[in-house]
């Protein structure tokens, strides 16, 4: 059997931005997207990951998106196996979830301990510092609605951080507010040669898809995803969990840490 997930690339980063408060300077995120539970990605490899996760003991886990691929049976497979994350969760949903079936994916994560954020915003407290946690819905089924996902957040009043699934709406997000934006589906287009992956990049029109960018002051993290709803080679493009640490600094920084590696599924 093929296993995706043998050799998984965890990324470490520190994000110095002026919007983060000094009272939450530590703070730390774990992304988790695209996990695409079915053919090659299974339930006990999501527990084993979120067994990893827990032991981290990050402050937040976000997932962005595409927890399964076509079958809408795996949305309760893959919703019961990140139930066991223990760290304060957020999600929102991606086209491929949308696609399987949305109803189903929001009425699954409703018994999780997960908060699964549709077009809309959540106030979170950290060391008694409030932060705001923006969810935009899925873009490529037409559900993204930037507006309302931001109509209450005030950039100049508490750092903005944002889940949203699909990196070509992030301009839109980091003008709404966004400070720190956190996306996935491109999975980097699962290889990683540079020339050739810039100009299937620029084929396709797609500008931003993969690791991070700066949009004016706001910063743009893609995700390279863990399974995949095609086929499940990679080349030079592993499959990531991301971790990212606030700072509070005078410039939006997104400064790399390190990289290493772990793998889950070896039964």
């Amino acid at each position: 059997m093929i296993n995706p997930l043998k050799s998984i690339e965890e990324t470490s980063y520190t994000l110095h931005h002026p919007a983060i408060p000094p009272s939450i300077n530590g703070m730390t995120l774990t992304q988790i997207s695209d996990i695409h539970m079915g053919r090659w990605v299974k339930p006990h490899h999501i527990k084993e990951l979120c067994t990893h996760v827990n032991q981290l003991e990050p402050d937040l886990v976000l997932l962005t998106g595409d927890y399964v691929g076509y079958n809408k049976q795996d949305i309760a497979r893959c919703a019961d196996a990140l139930s066991s994350l223990k760290p304060t969760s957020f999600a929102v949903l991606g086209n491929h979830d949308y696609w399987a079936d949305a109803e189903l994916a929001q009425a699954m994560f409703e018994p999780t301990p997960i908060t699964l954020l549709t077009n809309e915003m959540v106030v979170h407290s950290h060391n008694e510092t409030e932060i705001n946690i923006i969810g935009v819905d899925d873009h490529v089924t037409g559900h993204a609605n930037v507006a309302q996902a931001f109509q209450d957040h005030d950039p100049s009043q508490r750092f903005g951080l944002t889940l949203n699934h699909v990196p070509s709406i992030a301009p839109e997000c980091a003008a709404a507010g966004g400070h720190l934006i956190l996306s996935g589906h491109t999975h980097n287009f699962q290889f990683n040669i540079p020339r050739l992956t810039n100009r299937l990049a620029q084929s396709f029109g797609v500008k931003y898809y993969a690791g991070p960018y700066k949009i004016k002051e706001s910063i743009l993290y893609i995700n390279r995803g863990l399974g995949s709803a095609s086929w499940p080679w990679r080349i030079r493009a592993m499959p990531e969990l991301t971790h990212i640490t606030l700072q509070h600094g005078h410039h939006p920084i997104l400064e790399f840490n390190q990289a290493s590696l772990f793998g889950v599924g070896s039964r």
